[in-house]
């Protein structure tokens, strides 16, 4: 990597900043200004640091920033780097380093993206949750600046994954009891993300991965014992481009559904075979090994919706997990379902349903 160069603006708010926000950046000339024009009006961020890691650009992003910053009076450093590989995940990880050297009063580290708009108490919303949480995943939502049409089309092809991750969202919170700020599913973006300071030295910060540096850093999270929150109100909406920078990312997602191909749906979604045995104690997967495709999905989806909808109307996470034995145990899965691993509990008939389903459930 060459030796980055970079240029501090308003330093003394830097160093006594009590938040910093990482944005990673490459040839986003066109969107830097609107992204740092929301942040110039959040509460708050008086008391806050910008931290701008540009990488690998031939545009003028950095000089924007640079003009945007002065006219703004934001507390910001650019940084200009070129980096050999890692892309994203190495941006962020060298934008965080800079943070906390040059704002070590900073107790929340928040993450987002160049092309990206933060709704109004966007910055005020993440801070009051790490007030009691480790980390904590803000909702992202797409900003309307494609064509009205391409917007359509992508809405209409997205209608699958919307439905089959809202069920997903669902089933597991009933069968664990968490609440609507409860974690659920890693559907981490970088785009909205904050941890403590003291969290992310812990675990180590973010990867020099490619892509999916942000689905990696709330693993670790998870492996260390720490319980990221879902702040839904602090929102931030990102472009629906599709010429994204990061392989894999969002853009990849929205440009393979405009040409028609199946790129898989989100990473954090699982075949409802896999669900199924993950609650019954037939393995308990971070994340899939692989992107559930559209074909899986259709299939999968009205076996999900039957059984969410069953779910609801039992009382507990117990007796909801011994209706999902009853349900393993009578449903027809397909050749490469059936070679998940069998739940104990099922294998070994420990589950009395008779005994011990509700009175009047009769089958279920």
């Amino acid at each position: 990597m060459t030796g980055p160069r970079f240029e501090t603006f308003r330093p003394d708010r830097l160093a006594r900043a009590r938040a910093a926000i990482v944005i990673p950046a490459r040839d986003e000339a066109e969107r830097i200004g609107p992204c740092l024009d929301a942040l110039a009006t959040q509460e708050g961020i008086g008391d806050t640091a910008i931290y701008l890691c540009v990488n690998n650009s031939t545009d003028a992003t950095a000089r924007l920033a640079a003009t945007q910053s002065r006219a703004r009076g934001l507390a910001l450093m650019v940084i200009e780097a070129t980096l050999p590989r890692g892309g994203v995940g190495r941006a962020r990880r060298l934008g965080h380093l800079f943070a906390q050297r040059h704002s070590p009063r900073a107790i929340d580290l928040l993450s987002t993206d160049a092309d990206t708009v933060a709704a109004p108490g966007w910055l005020a919303a993440m801070r009051a949750a790490l007030d009691t949480a480790p980390a904590v995943l803000g909702r992202i939502e797409g900003l309307s600046d494609i064509d009205a049409a391409l917007l359509d089309e992508l809405r209409g092809r997205g209608a699958i994954e919307d439905a089959y991750l809202r069920l997903s969202f669902e089933f597991e919170r009933l069968l664990t009891g968490a609440a609507e700020t409860a974690l659920a599913l890693n559907t981490a973006g970088g785009a909205n993300l904050g941890l403590r300071r003291e969290v992310y030295r812990a675990i180590g910060g973010f990867r020099p991965l490619t892509s999916g540096e942000d689905r990696d850093l709330v693993e670790r999270l998870l492996a260390a014992g720490h319980a990221p929150l879902r702040a839904n109100g602090a929102v931030v909406a990102a472009s629906m481009r599709a010429d994204g920078r990061a392989p894999d990312g969002m853009a990849a997602k929205i440009a393979a559904r405009l040409s028609g191909r199946d790129a898989g749906l989100d990473t954090a979604l699982a075949p409802f075979a896999a669900m199924l045995a993950r609650h019954l104690g037939g393995g308990t997967p971070t994340r899939p090994r692989r992107a559930l495709s559209r074909g899986e999905a259709e299939r999968d989806l009205p076996r999900l919706e039957r059984c969410v909808a069953r779910l609801r109307a039992l009382p507990d996470p117990q007796t909801r997990r011994r209706y999902l034995g009853w349900l393993w145990s009578r449903e027809t899965f397909m050749p490469a379902e059936a070679a998940l691993p069998i739940p104990v509990a099922v294998e070994a008939h420990q589950l009395p349903f008779a005994a011990t389903r509700p009175a009047g459930a009769g089958s279920w």
